[in-house]
């Protein structure tokens, strides 16, 4: 019971902050910004995830 309780607190809590970040411009566009930062993060460290990658099977091959 609390679960649900706290599920559906989650829910209106979200719903109202949308709300207000709508009305906001401000708000608005420091949302946007954050969003786009944490794009640029993820994308670059799936670019080094890629690169080590990359380096690991190169170094594992001329060990054979």
């Amino acid at each position: 019971m609390r679960k649900t309780a706290l599920f559906i607190a989650g829910i209106a809590v979200g719903v109202y902050l949308a709300k207000q970040i709508e009305s906001n411009p401000a708000a608005k566009e420091a949302l946007d910004q954050a969003g786009v930062k944490i794009k640029t993060f993820a994308n670059a460290l799936g670019d080094g995830y890629r690169q080590q990658e990359t380096a690991y099977a190169k170094s594992t091959r001329t060990k054979k």
